[in-house]
């Protein structure tokens, strides 16, 4: 466990603060053991993003510095992570919880009446929910999906198989590149199950 390099972050600050010192820490490490890095995972690359994306721009206090916003966080964010990447190249695994949402944007609503006008009522309406239709949802800022190279949804599956009772089945596609290629596999206390 000596190999492993531990770093948790509270916030976006002080996740742009391990990145903006990793270099460091991974040339003493590199210094001290004689090898180098080949995995930096982050997990939930998203935990910040609904609370930066709530809070103001912060401004920085300084005239020559920008304010920080979501969307220079997220600039900032990937700048390092490039940076590191120039100097110890690796591969880069992050996780994020997937936003999943129904085939029709949240409902879709079928109006009964040919015309809509101001009178309607809820009466007047059909409300349908699609509940087997799922859709992935892209959270992350146009900046941070750029950089992604390789994207797979994994979520649990609806299938239930009587031979896996004890253990869910989980559900892996391919998002980016856009594969038909769906994988089922299980978790369990001897490792990861492809099933079939």
């Amino acid at each position: 466990m000596r190999r492993f390099l531990y770093i948790r972050c509270y916030d976006s600050f002080e996740f742009l603060t391990t990145l903006k010192t990793l270099h460091f820490q991974l040339q003493k490490e590199k210094e001290a053991h004689g090898t180098g890095v080949y995995l930096l995972m982050i997990d939930s690359i998203g935990a910040f993003y609904w609370m930066d994306r709530a809070s103001p721009s912060i401004p920085s206090g300084s005239n020559n510095r920008r304010s920080l916003s979501l969307q220079s966080v997220s600039a900032i964010v990937v700048q390092e992570i490039q940076k590191i990447l120039l100097v110890h190249p690796m591969l880069v695994l992050t996780t994020k919880a997937a936003s999943l949402q129904d085939k029709f944007t949240s409902r879709e609503v079928i109006r009964s009446t040919g015309q809509l006008s101001v009178e309607s009522n809820l009466d007047s309406r059909t409300i349908r929910s699609s509940t087997n239709a799922q859709l992935y949802r892209e959270y992350m800022p146009s900046v941070w999906q750029s950089f992604v190279s390789h994207r797979i949804l994994v979520r649990p599956s609806a299938d239930d198989d009587s031979k896996y009772q004890k253990q869910p089945i989980y559900l892996l596609e391919w998002l980016l590149p856009s594969l038909k290629l769906s994988d089922k596999f299980i978790i369990n206390d001897d490792g990861t199950y492809i099933v079939s």
